[in-house]
Parts: C-alpha cells; structure tokens; sequence
C-alpha cells in the first residue's frame, strides 16, 4: 500500500468562489479602482491594488474578458474586484 494525500481530506480544503456582487467602483485617470462602495456601506479608498490579472476565456461559446485586481482598502479589508471588460460594470468576488 502506498501512502500519499488524502484524497478525502484535499478535496475538504476545497471550496467554491461566491456569487459575484455587483459593486460601485470610482477610477482614477488610468482606469484603476481608487474607491469602491459595496451595497449599503459608505465608499472606501483604495489603499493599494495587491495584483492584477486578465482573464479572457471561452470565446467559441460566451465570450468572458474581465481584469482583476487585489485590493485593499483603507479600513484593512481585502477584496477581489474585477472589471467586466465587455460591459464595463465591476464586481466583488467574494470567497
């Protein structure tokens, strides 16, 4: 018998994004988040953009092109937004 990771116990550690949000987000002059508002709160500043990533995906069903970014805010909390580049509405992708 040979011993390895439990299958089991790797897929417990596993667990699906939530349902993205839309959110308010304000740009600056080159199109990065400066202060988001997440539904019924105040708007917050970004404090720093932490990463960013593009993802442009499934072009022969239905096209996904959409730009994430890291961020966090000045109260501490880290979020991950993402522009939708196709319609230009953001949202909060929640874990």
């Amino acid at each position: 018998m040979t011993s390895g990771p439990d299958p089991a116990s790797a897929h417990q550690r596993l667990r699906a994004l939530g349902r993205p949000q839309p959110v308010e987000v304000r740009t600056d002059d080159h199109g990065e988040p400066c202060f988001v508002r997440l539904r019924g709160r105040p708007a917050r500043r970004v404090e720093a953009i932490r990463e960013r990533w593009r993802i442009d995906d499934e072009w022969w069903r239905e096209a996904i092109s959409r730009e994430y970014r890291a961020v966090v805010l000045d109260d501490g909390a880290a979020l991950t937004l993402y522009e939708d580049l196709l319609t230009g509405s953001w949202y909060v992708q929640k874990a």
